[in-house]
């Protein structure tokens, strides 16, 4: 490991990647456009069945290319010209997703693969933005620099969050016109998608002016897909003479798998099991976001104290437990046994009207607990990914890491939408979460930090 480290303009600019992708995460995919997926444009009983089809066709497309692109990428340099790529297929994805008409009277299918064009463009520039930590900064201090991205990534969902609900969602409620978007036509929430697109394409600038990235070597592009994919197939082999690495790698596939559906479904989850409406489900995302950013930079700070497996584990197990609570509850019933319904009018009265039910402020307090912990799992992870794999061999070996963190991101929401479709419970399915959750649990404990 080289013990370059950029200068600290470049390493800020390099952490703009999760500050300007985070509000497709936060708004797209969990409080916003989810919820009015599943409540509005596709209404009926199959919008979660839909949606989380979505994200196992686009879970597979990266599980097969990823470590094949990140091969590729090491042999070819210039990882950055491969990030301009997918961040312009990212933004035409977002883009699309203003075609989602209440009731989908055009179809479905152009608004679902405009969900799979981003979700698969964003988890391919994840290869490449990861792979470029090991350019930028030293071993020692990766763990934090990890971080400060993640948080300053939930810092943006957290702004998004409010901006949106403060300008769009409130005032869309009161007038049929809002800055020229015909609110009966859900036009004020259906922007989501192109203002999530204009804000990365913003924010992502300073990563291509002021980041540092290896230079490019002259390779033929067919040359380089062909090498890549066969020092792809070597390296896969290889994994036999890094034990260590194979082992976190399976962990990985596990818990990331779980916690990518997690978020995917919270606020659908949060919508049609625990009653909250879009307001509502906003307003969680700004209490979760309030603490997933400082728990983000705070996991960062640790992993470098007590180390990376520690923090993963901890997080791990604050998840799972945050997860059984979670599940343990519907709009009239929390800790699966205790009727709270007649205490309702109580909690709107305590909450000025904002929240009806002793169920949401409870799961309020559970999503605080996924908040907490979630962050520190993503920091601690990816620094541990850096001190165990060989540096010749970084964007390779992030490639495999997002297949381990993609190859089963298929699996999770295929089984749920299985689920969905024979038994239409979404608290049954999200048994399918803990379960995975759980095997990166014990997958952990034979992974050890000093490679």
């Amino acid at each position: 490991m080289s013990g370059f480290r950029a200068s600290r303009l470049g390493r800020l600019s390099w952490t703009m990647f999760d500050w300007a992708n985070q509000p497709f995460y936060t708004l797209i995919m969990t409080f916003v456009f989810a919820v009015y997926f599943t409540d509005v444009f596709i209404a009926g009983d199959d919008g979660a069945q839909k949606f989380t089809l979505t994200q196992t066709i686009a879970g597979i497309a990266i599980a097969i290319l990823s470590p094949i692109l990140g091969s590729i990428s090491d042999l070819r340099g210039n990882r950055k010209r491969w990030m301009g790529l997918w961040s312009l297929l990212f933004v035409i994805g977002m883009g699309l997703l203003w075609y989602a008409y209440p009731g989908a009277p055009n179809g479905i299918w152009l608004v679902m693969f405009g969900l799979i064009l981003a979700s698969t463009a964003v988890g391919f520039g994840e290869v490449f933005n990861n792979s470029m930590l090991t350019n930028i900064e030293t071993k020692e201090n990766m763990g934090v620099l990890s971080g400060l991205g993640f948080g300053l990534g939930y810092i943006a969902g957290l702004i998004g969050l409010i901006l949106f609900l403060l300008f769009f969602v409130w005032p869309g409620g009161e007038t049929n016109l809002l800055y020229g978007l015909n609110t009966s036509e859900y036009e004020h929430i259906r922007i989501i998608g192109p203002l999530c697109a204009v804000w990365y394409a913003f924010f992502i600038i300073p990563l291509f002016l002021f980041t540092p990235d290896t230079k490019s070597k002259q390779i033929p592009i067919l040359a380089s897909i062909k090498q890549g994919t066969t020092n792809f197939i070597n390296t896969f082999k290889e994994l036999k003479n890094f034990k260590n690495v194979f082992i976190f790698l399976i962990a990985r596939l596990f818990f990331q798998d779980a916690l990518n559906a997690l978020f995917v479904i919270g606020g659908i989850y949060a919508n049609q099991v625990i009653g909250m409406t879009l307001t509502q489900v906003l307003i969680l995302g700004i209490i979760l976001n309030l603490f997933a950013g400082p728990s983000s930079i705070l996991g960062g700070y640790f992993n470098d104290r007590i180390g990376s497996k520690k923090v993963i584990n901890i997080s791990l197990w604050g998840l799972l437990i945050s997860g059984v609570l979670a599940l343990s509850m519907d709009q009239t019933t929390i800790f699966y046994f205790f009727e709270v319904a007649k205490f309702s009018p109580d909690v709107e009265r305590f909450t000025f009207g904002i929240f009806n039910s002793v169920s949401q402020v409870v799961y309020i307090f559970v999503v605080i607990g996924i908040a907490t912990f979630f962050g520190p799992t993503q920091t601690a992870s990816r620094a541990l990914m850096v001190k165990i794999s060989p540096p010749e061999k970084a964007a390779e070996f992030f490639g495999l890491y997002a297949f381990a963190g993609k190859s089963t991101s298929w699996l999770v929401p295929g089984l749920m939408s299985i689920i969905l479709i024979f038994n239409n419970n979404l608290q049954n399915a999200m048994l399918v979460i803990m379960l995975f959750n759980i095997l990166g649990i014990i997958m952990m404990r034979y992974v050890k930090e000093d490679g």
